[in-house]
């Protein structure tokens, strides 16, 4: 899989949007669903998805959601960031999300419709504070902070191999489907070698578009039509 932006990146990028979704959350006070939607709908997302250097690495986390909030013709006051030590459960959704769409190249708009941000905030919390309550008593403030960042960091590497399970999982369901060309040649009880017969498209071109291997939606025409005509269909309901 070729990323669009170099691994010695990933971190600052992480950090970059955790921070943009933590500042527009408790300093802005944005939902921060309405912030992903800004951040989606405004474009900056797709810089983001493409490695542009100066969203991903050139601007910090309050800057890249002033960037959001005037792309979104949004006018806003600016205000002084509060952040904390062990950092909020949005930095950590921002920091996943950048994490997961590096690993797959998937949009942040399908990603979502995968990865709730506030499933994970939810679980997020929860798991957080069982972990804060089994720590001993007497460690320091600084201690109990760097322990809960390192927290946070298990969490997000956790979430995103979920995700990759997840989305991997569904990509070999998918790909095990029969396409609708096997169907119908199995319907009009065709072999692969007959089909080709018939249509006068190579054997091995019908194998590799009922493996999707290839997309017969990007077919010759003349191909498509000949399978259509074959086996007695649409066109269209091939693809």
């Amino acid at each position: 899989m070729m990323h669009a932006y170099d691994k010695v990146c990933l971190y600052r990028a992480s950090d970059t949007l955790g921070c943009m979704l933590d500042y527009s959350v408790y300093s802005l006070h944005y939902d921060i669903s309405t912030m992903i939607d800004l951040f989606i709908a405004s474009g900056t997302a797709a810089l983001f998805e493409c490695g542009d250097i100066r969203t991903i690495a050139g601007m910090s986390g309050v800057e890249l959601s002033y960037e959001v909030l005037e792309k979104s013709g949004i006018i806003f006051e600016r205000t002084q960031p509060r952040y904390t030590k062990a950092l909020s459960p949005e930095y950590w959704c921002g920091f996943t999300l950048a994490n997961i769409q590096w690993e797959t190249c998937l949009s942040f708009d399908k990603i979502i419709s995968i990865f709730p941000p506030s499933s994970f905030i939810s679980d997020f919390v929860g798991s957080r504070l069982s972990f804060l309550d089994s720590l001993p008593f007497d460690i320091s403030d600084e201690e109990r902070s760097a322990k809960a960042r390192a927290f946070g960091k298990q969490f997000a590497a956790d979430a995103v191999s979920a995700f990759i399970s997840k989305d991997s999982v569904s990509n070999k369901s998918k790909a095990s489907e029969e396409t609708p060309l096997k169907k119908m040649r199995n319907k009009n009880g065709l072999s692969q070698s007959d089909l080709a017969k018939a249509s006068g498209v190579p054997v091995r071109t019908i194998q590799q578009y009922e493996q999707r291997r290839k997309d017969l939606s990007k077919a010759r025409a003349e191909y498509l039509v000949a399978l259509a005509r074959v086996l007695g269909c649409d066109p269209s309901s091939l693809i």
